[in-house]
């Protein structure tokens, strides 16, 4: 035992007060527990904790590790002294102030099971704050290090504000220090889950308990100063595990109500939402409804009695503006929306109270002639969502539920018939699909929320109706994600919020605001775009191709590279088609493309461009819509272009010189909507440019923002409607660039984000995050991502396997 009988870290352990000098460390010697407070502006990164309620109160400390998490003893959330914390949501209320004042809740916590330790993630990311540096060693005996927390002092019981104090260590094992303060500095209550820090402002180990002499409270007797603190320095790859960005799903909220529209978005990743909604337009909306086709927010609403449709394209983030949907519909109570295919669905219900429906075919680009009146009389809400090629509609008549199906294949309609369970006074109703059963929830007459199980593998619904909570609800929407059943209702003054059901166990997760300060809302719709879960690279390396997969998630790769054969690749690039990954590569300085069905693993030969293209020195590509758009820089530097539409299963005759620069040597370029935004190297610096495939027209290379020079490779991906750009500098490492298309402008430098001996990039989008792969000098491929919400990168990592003399990579993100 390193420290025997120390008293439990639990709860509020607070530091001692000592003097320290501007600046993270005090070379100072420590003084009296009576000194002063650390600076201002010292330790921003030190969190205050407190946990509980008024009768269960207790404090601790904590320290920011990056813009989500903060680490801190885990002893500070147990139930008794000694007992395991449970990972998961904190048994009681825990609430974080930062050092802006900020105060955030804790929703999650993540233990060690080896020490005293827990990460504990934010509610809301953080901004301006960063996290603290961590050492890759364990300080040696003897030396001197700094603790700092918010506890009690020799004569205060809650002093509100930071102290600290010096200590020796005295021994360390695998996985904790013992320290001891220097003159009578200590660690007292309230400072339990605090930092201790090397010379170099470095994270070294978590406060976890202490004899406490001289604390305020302790008994006189008790002079002793030593301390047990938990080892950091051998938990980088826990911290990374933890901090990883996360591949979650990406909800589109719709609201209207007061003649206005609102919009807001949100991450189930971690349940984030947008600081506020953003305003759409001034259309009197009573009901809404919207579906996710791709990047594309379709919205559909009653205005006035008529229907109306517009697009919100989260590539560039613009509405398209409203336009009445064909049919001349008239007196429309409710209106439901569903995607099949590239075919939208959409319902409503009359003013007689008839079902009739309309159909957009997006791929063909026209909408049906008339609405088509559908049967039933006496309906006054609905809903729908699609399974497969069916969707089923259910409908409140008279306050009971009732429900049928659409066969989209030859439009034929199943009979009504009631939904089993009694619903009287049902208000309004929602649905969405898990397969191929069907959850429905309706606002009762109560004002809560009732739920329904469709099972129709068994060809059954539940007995009855199940209470699942909220009060004073008025509209509700809901939408299935691969975790879950997201509900979102209005209710009092308007105001959105959200519950989530866990379809293994039928529980639901109480109601929680969205934020964003939505109010006076008539109505509201949900809309969820699952993000990729798969990502595959290909290099082509000593003569041959090669490819790896992984889970976007985990990061987990498989053990090896697997060798594909074929042509000796120099030059790479792929895209997405959908359903499989479309490779256009260079070799013998000739252009070539092959697909690989990512769904059976099998592969097609490599066949040659049309064109008659030679002496190319690099490829990009990009498919919008069906349509490969490729571009190549040319044996002199120039830009040439060909574009293969898959739709009409015909290339150009030839390739297109683009005019307007020479001396290119590397290209990357991303879809953006109906644009192609490409991205190149000349003599060393970044360039961009913009083609719109609506009227096959190039704006004018542009210098990149930020005075980056001797730039060897380039890529681009993009999230919404921001384009980050990687470059390997002329020192081998990983600088980034961003642009928010929407606002018009680039950051005004290049971030370096490190990595040495770089050779060739690659980079894909997933979720809010981008992933950067690397290949280096010694055939080792590296990846790193980035977190667009936060501006964090991740450390690297190294993917299995190794490659002789990699020549170019390309990564390709798919679900």
């Amino acid at each position: 035992m390193l420290a025997p009988r120390l008293r439990p870290a639990r709860m509020t352990v607070l530091l001692s007060a000592t003097a320290v000098a501007a600046g993270l460390i005090s070379a100072a010697p420590a003084l009296a527990l009576t000194g002063p407070e650390a600076p201002t502006d010292a330790y921003k990164s030190v969190v205050k904790l407190n946990i509980g309620d008024e009768e269960t109160s207790r404090a601790c400390t904590a320290t920011l590790v990056d813009a989500r998490w903060i680490l801190t003893a885990a002893s500070c959330f147990a139930a008794t002294p000694g007992t395991s914390v449970p990972a998961g949501k904190p048994a009681l209320k825990t609430v974080a102030t930062l050092s802006d004042g900020k105060a955030v809740d804790v929703v999650e916590l993540v233990p060690r099971s080896d020490r005293d330790l827990v990460m504990a993630r934010l509610a809301t990311a953080t901004t301006g704050i960063a996290g603290i540096k961590r050492a890759s060693a364990a300080p040696a005996a003897g030396a001197d290090l700094t603790a700092v927390g918010f506890g009690r002092t020799k004569t205060e019981w809650v002093p509100g504000k930071l102290h600290v104090g010096s200590f020796s260590v005295g021994a360390s094992d695998a996985t904790a220090l013992t320290i001891t303060g220097k003159g009578t500095d200590a660690i007292c209550k309230g400072d339990t889950g605090g930092p201790l820090l090397n010379a170099a402002g470095e994270l070294v180990g978590v406060n976890s308990r202490s004899w406490q002499g001289g604390c305020l409270g302790t008994a006189t007797t008790e002079t002793r100063t030593g301390a047990l603190s938990v080892r950091t320095d051998d938990l980088g790859a826990w911290v990374g595990e933890v901090t990883a960005p996360r591949n979650g799903a990406q909800v589109s909220l719709l609201a209207g109500g007061g003649g206005t529209m609102w919009s807001q978005f949100g991450n189930l990743g971690y349940r984030e939402y947008g600081q506020a909604w953003a305003k759409v337009d001034g259309k009197d909306v009573s009901r809404v409804s919207t579906v996710r086709h791709g990047e594309i927010v379709r919205a559909y609403a009653i205005a006035g009695g008529r229907v109306f449709g517009q697009d919100l394209d989260r590539a560039t983030g613009k509405w398209s503006g409203w336009g009445e949907v064909p049919g001349g519909a008239a007196g429309a109570k409710d209106i439901t929306a569903s995607l099949v295919g590239d075919t939208v669905h959409v319902l409503i219900v009359g003013s007689e109270g008839n079902l009739y429906s309309q159909a957009a075919d997006y791929k063909a680009g026209r909408w049906n002639t008339n609405w088509t009146a559908v049967g039933a009389t006496g309906l006054s809400h609905i809903t729908s969502t699609a399974s497969g090629t069916t969707v089923r509609v259910h409908g409140i008549g008279g306050g009971e539920v009732y429900g049928r199906d659409l066969d989209t294949r030859n439009g034929s309609w199943t009979a009504w018939g009631a939904i089993p369970g009694g619903a009287g006074g049902a208000v309004d109703i929602a649905s969405s699909t898990v397969g191929n059963n069907v959850h429905v929830q309706i606002i009762g007459s109560d004002g809560a929320i009732w739920t329904q199980f469709g099972n129709y593998d068994a060809g059954r619904w539940n007995d009855s109706w199940a209470k699942a909570g909220g009060t004073g609800l008025t509209r509700i929407t809901s939408v299935s994600t691969p975790t879950g059943i997201e509900l979102y209702a209005l209710g009092a003054g308007g105001k959105a919020s959200n519950a989530t059901m866990d379809p293994a166990t039928g529980s639901w997760t109480a109601f929680k605001e969205v934020t964003g300060g939505l109010a006076g809302a008539a109505d509201v719709a949900v809309a969820v775009s699952v993000p990729p879960s798969k990502v595959t690279l290909a290099a082509g390396a000593g003569g041959s191709l090669f490819t790896q997969n992984g889970a976007v998630a985990t990061g987990v790769f498989n053990a090896q590279w697997a060798g594909i054969g074929g042509a000796a690749i120099t030059h790479l690039t792929s895209v997405d088609t959908g359903s499989t990954i479309r490779y256009v590569g260079v070799a013998g300085g000739k252009v070539y493309d092959r697909e690989y069905d990512v769904r059976n693993n099998t592969w097609g030969n490599w066949t040659e461009i049309p064109g008659g293209a030679g002496g190319v020195k690099d490829v990009s590509a990009a498919m919008i819509n069906n349509v490969l758009y490729v571009q190549v820089i040319g044996s002199s530097g120039d830009l040439y272009t060909q574009t293969g539409d898959y739709n009409a299963g015909r290339w150009n005759s030839g390739w297109t010189p683009v005019a307007g620069g020479t001396g290119l040597t590397g290209i990357s370029s991303v879809k953006a909507g109906p644009f192609v935004r490409l991205v190149g190297i000349n003599a060393g610096k970044a360039y961009g440019r913009d083609f719109d495939t609506r009227n096959n027209t190039w704006t004018v290379w542009g210098e990149i923002p930020g005075g980056i020079t001797g730039a060897k490779d380039i890529t681009t991906a993009r999230v919404g409607h921001t384009v980050q750009v990687q470059v390997i500098g002329s020192d081998g490492a990983l600088y980034n660039q961003s642009a928010d298309y929407l606002a018009g402008m680039w950051n005004p430098t290049w971030n370096k984000i490190g990595g040495t001996g770089l050779t060739r990039i690659a980079s894909a989008s997933a979720a809010d995050n981008i992933h950067v792969y690397a290949t280096g000098t010694n055939g080792q491929v590296q990846n790193i991502a980035l977190d667009t919400t936060t501006g964090s990168w991740t450390a690297w990592n190294k993917i299995p396997g190794t490659l002789t003399n990699p020549a170019d990579i390309t990564a390709t993100t798919t679900k």
